[in-house]
């Protein structure tokens, strides 16, 4: 049950000096309109359901129910007090489910990190996931560089990381996204036109990379792909919008996810790497296993048994 609903309960019980046993028996009276059947579906007897009901009216100073020759017409006063019993007792009877729920992870809340990359590799999938094996758990989401991913993983700010790797010791994860480095290049480049691989010694211009503080992963690959020396005086960003806005400006080529491709942006074109120079990239969910989060188990426990469609499609 929701914290708030639990404190209101509490205060209306509270302040209105009732016991659960008196609500449940003047639920009964009011819907049997008898108090002798009331007494039989509490299985107890008459007289002490009669002083339960006469204790509840002197502690609200009214008069609940007018006692007929054949039983009991409920006043317009219980009427009022009826609809309120009711909904307390439904919220009080869904609460063990309520908790129930809660501890097994089917609700609850999931905060998930994700770096702006990977949202266009595997964002929608994870999500999907979590719509079809915990569909009443709401998700928080936070775009994060890996390295702050992995501090905000260790402060239990969040719950489950999509990250490049290597990842941290004491950390779970698992595998869930490989995909091709594709050579992105502008429109009038001399590489823009034709289907075949193309090599990265074909190109001869700048190259665009990728920030080492905040792709470190990527910005290693790169180099090593096309050489340190040659990388290290390249322009670097950590956002993909800005290194495609900068290949369309004509000033270098950059290597990028396949993924990246369905961004569709104008000016830039997209060519496959020759089998000599092709390269895999990989994604990783990641966790802290002391996450006391019920959800987050549930989610992994998923993710861990089925993968994601997109793991393994290294090639389109």
């Amino acid at each position: 049950m929701h914290v708030q609903a639990r404190f209101r309960i509490a205060r209306y019980l509270d302040g209105m000096d009732l016991s659960l046993q008196q609500l449940r028996g003047f639920v009964a009276v009011a819907e049997e309109q008898h108090f002798g059947r009331a007494a039989e579906r509490l299985n107890m007897t008459q007289p002490p359901l009669t002083r339960q009901i006469q204790a509840l009216e002197r502690s609200l100073d009214v008069v609940l129910f007018e006692r007929t020759g054949r039983g009991a017409r409920i006043t317009a006063a219980g009427t009022v007090l009826l609809e309120h019993c009711r909904r307390v007792l439904a919220l009080l009877d869904a609460a063990p489910v309520a908790t129930r729920h809660a501890a097994e992870g089917h609700t609850g809340t999931l905060r998930l990190g994700f770096t702006s990359i990977g949202a266009y590799a595997i964002l929608a999938d994870v999500l999907d996931l979590v719509k079809r094996r915990i569909p009443n758990v709401a998700v928080e989401l936070s775009e994060m560089v890996s390295p702050e991913q992995f501090t905000a993983l260790g402060d239990l700010r969040i719950d489950l990381g999509l990250v490049r790797p290597p990842i941290p010791e004491g950390y779970a994860s698992v595998l869930i996204h490989s995909e091709d480095l594709v050579l992105a290049v502008p429109a009038d480049h001399a590489l823009a036109e034709g289907t075949a691989p193309v090599l990265l010694s074909e190109v001869t211009n700048n190259y665009i990379g990728y920030s080492p503080e905040g792709s470190r992963y990527l910005h290693d690959i790169c180099a090593a792909m096309i050489g340190v020396d040659r990388y290290a005086v390249s322009q670097l960003t950590s956002q993909v919008p800005t290194m495609l806005a900068l290949v369309r400006a004509g000033l270098g080529c950059a290597l990028i996810p396949r993924s990246i491709m369905t961004m569709g942006v104008r000016g830039v074109r997209y060519r496959e790497l020759a089998a000599a120079d092709a390269h895999s990239v990989t994604l990783h969910a990641c966790w802290s296993p002391d996450s006391p989060n019920p959800a987050l188990h549930r989610l992994t426990d998923a993710l861990t048994r089925e993968g994601l469609p997109s793991v393994g499609a290294a090639r389109g």
